[in-house]
């Protein structure tokens, strides 16, 4: 432990030279492969800030348990942000209020209980999930909403509530001032604040179940969205009612998908018919939108098994000796070959329907890098599935570089 806990703080303080430095680190593999895509409208927005919408160009990462606590996207949001500029934090899920992990860099609380909450992976939906892939229902008509951006540079000068369509926030009290909302969507409305803050607290009416907000300043530049759900599918998302319908709130210009770790847990045959669902899904209602596909990196799963070994019970100097054969559970872990099969189902789909695909499966090194992850205190040595934080960062860096290589 000593040794792992020595290894992850050399890890976090070399993290800027990290890709460079690890062996096994493929950094010829680090590029996007377009596929017969062509980005030129986006790279020349981005040579011409004026010709964004409302001043900002905006990429949303849609993912599972890899991308929820925003550790590999913000690596993402930090190293474009400062490339093209700070459009704001962006969108903030309750999770908090959904009683799941959150991200560390915002707050988002309510001072009234949560009546009933959903998750994407609930068995039985009691509320209408939403965008986020979570909802809350509040046990009162009316409640304050605190909102913290706790990153300097994240203030935001205006605030979108984010509810099922069955109704809307329309008026908001800040600071004993009614603030009435510009709605952008049945899903959406959208509160214009007085000043930039980093901290408020909003009085709304509860008409609906509710599922996070976007945080956005007054500034030209990129914002860069999250929606990552724990033990999501391409499956899970397709089942959102109107999901790509609601995804146009944020109006994306790239939307990038990191998905596949789940379903190489079971039975992978079927990703192809979701990833066909959720970009037919999404592109109907974001048509100007670019895709990313992503793929997953090599993880290793439990293997027991039973070992017999023969233990002397009797006997001795004068008597014939005895034994029996007693038999132990030993565990260790194997590479989950199914990897290999979801990766390369992404690729070939990236390449039939001319789709942007980044193969972070070799950028991290292929077949064996789970192991040398697990060694270099990048890896969580207890599931040999999810990255420490500085293995999420060290993804974030490393796909943001991709990025911003073909962007530019």
């Amino acid at each position: 432990m000593k040794k792992l806990l020595i290894s992850l703080l050399v890890v976090m303080t070399m993290l800027p030279v990290l890709a460079q430095e690890i062996d096994f680190i493929n950094n010829d593999a680090n590029h996007i492969e377009l596929n017969g895509d062509d980005w030129s409208a986006m790279r020349k927005a981005l040579k011409s800030p004026k010709s964004w919408t409302d001043g900002k160009f905006q990429l949303v990462q849609i993912g599972d348990s890899h991308i929820q606590p925003d550790i590999m996207t913000a690596q993402v949001r930090n190293r474009m942000q400062n490339t093209w500029g700070n459009g704001g934090r962006g969108l903030i899920p309750a999770f908090y209020l959904a009683k799941t992990n959150e991200p560390t860099d915002y707050v988002l609380k309510s001072s009234t209980r949560v009546r009933d909450y959903s998750r994407i992976l609930s068995r039985n939906w009691t509320t209408d999930i939403g965008l986020t892939g979570v909802a809350v229902r509040f046990d009162t008509a009316y409640t304050e909403l605190f909102v913290k951006a706790k990153v300097d540079g994240d203030q935001f000068s205006s605030v979108t509530l984010l509810h099922a369509p069955k109704g809307g926030y329309e008026t908001a009290s800040v600071a004993g001032e009614v603030l009435f909302a510009r709605e952008l969507s049945p899903w959406a409305q959208s509160f214009r604040l007085k000043a930039m803050t980093d901290t408020i607290t909003m009085g709304v009416p509860c008409p609906s179940d509710f599922y996070g907000a976007i945080l956005s300043n007054d500034k030209r530049g990129i914002m860069v969205h999250s929606i990552g759900n724990n033990g999501a599918t391409y499956q899970s998302y397709c089942k959102v009612t109107d999901f790509g319908q609601q995804l146009q709130v944020l109006q994306p210009q790239l939307v990038i998908i990191s998905l596949g770790t789940n379903e190489a847990s079971g039975n992978p045959s079927g990703i192809e018919t979701y990833i066909t669902r959720l970009i037919t899904d999404i592109r109907k209602h974001n048509p100007k939108a670019k895709f990313l596909l992503t793929t997953p990196m090599e993880y290793q799963k439990r293997s027991s098994r039973q070992v017999a070994q023969r233990v002397k019970v009797g006997g001795g100097k004068r008597k014939r000796a005895r034994y029996k054969t007693v038999y132990k559970t030993v565990s260790s872990y194997v590479a989950n070959s199914n990897i290999e099969v979801v990766r390369q189902t992404i690729l070939d789909y990236g390449r039939k329907h001319k789709i942007a695909t980044w193969d972070l499966y070799a950028v991290a090194g292929g077949r064996g890098a789970c192991s040398k992850w697990v060694g270099a205190g990048l890896m969580n040595p207890g599931d040999h599935l999810h990255q420490l934080e500085a293995g999420y960062e060290l993804q974030g860096m490393l796909l943001a570089d991709a990025l911003i290589q073909a962007l530019k």
